[in-house]
């Protein structure tokens, strides 16, 4: 039954396909503009410094520095570290750094699970360049985004450490330097990463194909559920309904289920996906919550006019860039594989 169930499966979506063909190609040309100009330029640059950090065990001796504020949140200094970087790096370099500790031995799957329930922030340069300036027209809209999903992260940090007993749990020990990793292995490493993750965000723009029909047909708008599934559709949100804008920041913060589909493309085996994602959802309804207070606060200081504007009030445009970009990783992935050979 199981078998005959994906069986007709398949052939659903098969049929689907050749019935929207021009649909999901539309789709897919959107997702593969959001991943040139979105993704990659606000996100590679942290992956290849989280990556070599981590490798190169370069946060060691910040860990004594870190004792005091590590210990109020109730887990050792290295994953403090981790939570730090992860909250200003953007979704994936939480998930990425997480799963090479537990391959190597330094805490467990269990652990793993709960940090990275809070080890996990859009970062402020997708928040502040592609949703407060492109939608909003307004840098702070995005510095409030960020605050308000960092302060979630904290709390949680706080109260799930304690509840699940991470502070009690101590590090499985030191782990040697690997000091055959470069920079050129962090480059790569981090471009395959990067190429899983675009991959999965173009596979998934079927799927709003699937949601645009399906709201179609129930008449309704589809532009507030899509960024559920694929996070970038919040840069086509409605920038006129500012009454929104806390229901976009609890967006932001729970990242939408093709992120989380990346997240268990970079982690593989690692750990289970499934309890962080629970574990997230009440972090990104509190990141709403604290939005809402913090702009009902200071949005008259500090919103720009130029958000009651009905368009985009900048056009993003990395295209040629993150082509030179993807032209560069191939060309070191290439070198390396000719230099083995």
């Amino acid at each position: 039954m199981k078998k005959l169930f994906g069986a007709l499966a398949a052939i659903t979506a098969v049929v689907f396909v050749i019935a929207y063909i021009s649909d999901i190609t539309s789709a897919v040309l959107t997702a593969v503009e959001r991943c040139l100009n979105v993704i990659i330029p606000s996100l590679f640059i942290m992956m290849v410094l989280s990556r070599y950090i981590v490798s190169k065990r370069l946060f060691e001796p910040l860990e004594k520095l870190m004792k005091f504020p590590s210990k109020l949140l109730g887990f050792s200094p290295r994953l403090m570290t981790v939570f730090i970087l992860s909250n200003i790096g953007g979704y994936p370099i939480g998930a990425s750094m997480l799963s090479q500790m537990v391959n190597s031995g330094e805490i467990t799957p269990k652990q793993a699970e709960v940090c990275a329930s809070y080890c996990f922030c859009s970062g402020p340069a997708f928040l502040v360049g592609a949703v407060g300036m492109c939608v909003y027209g307004s840098k702070s809209v995005g510095y409030m985004m960020f605050l308000s999903c960092v302060i979630a992260d904290l709390a949680a940090c706080i109260i799930y450490n304690r509840v699940f007993g991470i502070s009690r749990a101590a590090l499985q020990g030191s782990i040697s330097t690997q000091n055959t990793y470069t920079l050129t292995d962090a480059i790569s490493d981090s471009g395959k990463a990067m190429f899983s993750m675009c991959a999965v965000i173009v596979s998934f723009s079927a799927v709003t194909v699937v949601l645009q029909k399906a709201c179609t047909a129930f008449s309704i708008d589809p532009t507030l559920l899509a960024p559920l599934f694929e996070i970038t559709n919040v840069t086509s949100f409605p920038p006129a309904k500012l009454s929104l804008l806390p229901y976009c920041a609890a967006l932001v913060a729970f990242g939408g289920l093709c992120v989380w589909l990346q997240n268990a493309s970079l982690i593989k085996n690692s750990f289970s996906i499934a309890r962080t994602l629970l574990l997230r959802i009440p972090i990104s309804v509190l990141s709403g919550m604290i939005f809402k207070g913090i702009y009902s606060t200071f949005s008259d200081r500090y919103m720009a006019s130029g958000a009651e504007l009905g368009g985009l009030v900048v056009n993003i445009d990395n295209f040629a860039p993150s082509i030179c970009l993807i032209i560069m990783i191939f060309m070191i992935l290439n070198k390396k594989r000719l230099a083995f050979q």
